[in-house]
């Protein structure tokens, strides 16, 4: 069932902000599932002169399975402040305070794409054919 709240102060804008918010945390899960999509592709179709090795896709193969958990964390990390922020909206409590577990959460994922980006530009060339 739906809560009716009155729109008072800022309190659409606010709400507006929360769901801004969590598209941006599943805008950034859709890319790195495609970014995991797409070393994954690269791994798997070898081209007609290329000799599959082992080693080219345990890389390519980690670093996606990586990817996919790191974008599985970040739908949750946003869904979860989206639910903590309307919770605290619907109470009449403030809600832009800072929220230690989401920033850690998000430290995290960005060493993971920092990480990720040093690996293809370091070694792009041996992740697949």
């Amino acid at each position: 069932m739906p809560t009716v709240l009155e729109n008072v102060g800022s309190a659409a804008r606010d709400f507006c902000m929360l769901e801004r918010n969590f598209l941006s945390h599943v805008r950034l899960g859709l890319l790195l599932l495609l970014l995991s999509c797409s070393v994954l592709l690269k791994v798997r179709i070898p081209g007609p002169d290329t000799v599959d090795s082992i080693e080219h896709n345990t890389l390519g193969t980690t670093l996606a399975s990586v990817e996919v958990a790191t974008a599985f964390v970040v739908i949750f990390a946003g869904l979860w402040e989206y639910e903590s922020g309307f919770r605290d909206m619907r109470g009449r409590r403030a809600f832009l305070v800072f929220s230690a577990p989401h920033m850690i959460i998000m430290v995290f994922i960005s060493a993971v794409i920092f990480t990720t980006c040093l690996v293809l530009l370091a070694r792009g060339d041996e992740i697949g054919p």
